[in-house]
């Protein structure tokens, strides 16, 4: 008998919901989905209604499950989750939120559930949000950009200042969910938030851009001014880094003439000279290197 792969904790009554989704995994360059998702369930104090199990999905030795043991003693494993989350409070809109992550096995199951419940609830649309890796400058503007899978949606991106993505290659699950959504007649898109490729860190400064973007989007009031804070404060950092560390700041400068050259296409570098350990600042590292400098001072 096969287990039950979509499971409900609880049927709730929403009106033609919103679905915001993100994944883990290949499309979360930056952290830039799981934290905007993870913020979004936090801000409308989200209530888990559903899920989809892991079981059928995943390769276990590419995507390893978490233990936690403490002073010897097994407390815990953990799987990867698909959770479904529902808020009547943060949008004018009822909200669904779906926080998972991409599957590795059998997208058309996955995302067959994904889109039943999108159905059942009479979503009124769907939008994704991911994040890639770019060679953008950090101190520049946060890039957004989009992928829609109806005519009707174009203009809507650009009004709200969004830019349309130009692409040929491997696809991710957002894509996927686009095509699948189309054919059952259901309006999406898929929002990618552009991380600078030098700064393999969570970025709450684009993670702000994204979710600016998505509120022009659905011409909705959400409070970001927590995320605003924290933005600043992570330039900030990584600005310290740069002037400390001079290989660092000319990286920087050429990404920066090569942006600006460039005008948003495809650019040289890195160069061949240089390995992809040079173009990439650990700031974790040097967060901790702060803290403990910190902490010695006082």
């Amino acid at each position: 008998m096969n287990k039950e792969e979509l499971i409900y904790l609880e049927k709730p009554n929403l009106n033609q919901p919103y679905l915001f989704m993100g994944f883990e995994g290949w499309p979360n360059a930056g952290e830039v989905a799981s934290f905007s998702i993870q913020f979004l369930i936090e801000k409308s104090g989200a209530k888990r209604f559903a899920y989809i199990s892991h079981d059928s999905f995943y390769e276990i030795s590419s995507l390893r499950p978490l233990g936690i043991i403490k002073e010897g003693r097994l407390v815990e494993i953990n799987f990867p989750t698909n959770h479904f989350y529902y808020s009547k409070s943060l949008l004018s809109k009822d909200l669904i939120i779906f926080q998972g992550t991409e599957p590795h096995l059998h997208w058309n199951e996955f995302v067959g559930h994904i889109l039943n419940v999108a159905q059942s609830f009479d979503v009124s649309e769907i939008i994704t949000i991911g994040g890639t890796y770019d060679y953008i400058p950090h101190h520049y503007p946060t890039k957004v950009s989009a992928v829609f899978n109806h005519d009707e949606l174009r203009e809507k991106i650009l009004s709200a200042g969004i830019g349309l993505t130009e692409y040929k290659g491997p696809i991710s699950i957002h894509t996927f969910i686009l095509e699948e959504a189309r054919l059952r007649g259901i309006k999406a898109i898929s929002l990618w938030g552009h991380a600078p490729q030098y700064l393999q860190v969570k970025n709450v400064k684009v993670v702000l851009g994204v979710l600016e973007r998505l509120i022009d989007l659905i011409d909705e009031d959400i409070d970001l001014s927590a995320l605003q804070i924290a933005s600043e404060y992570f330039d900030h950092q990584v600005n310290q880094l740069i002037e400390k560390d001079i290989k660092l700041k000319e990286i920087v400068e050429r990404i920066e003439e090569a942006y600006k050259e460039e005008q948003r296409k495809v650019i040289s570098y890195p160069s061949k000279e240089s390995s992809k350990e040079d173009n990439v600042i650990y700031i974790q590292a040097f967060l901790k290197r702060q803290d403990e400098e910190e902490k010695k001072e006082d």
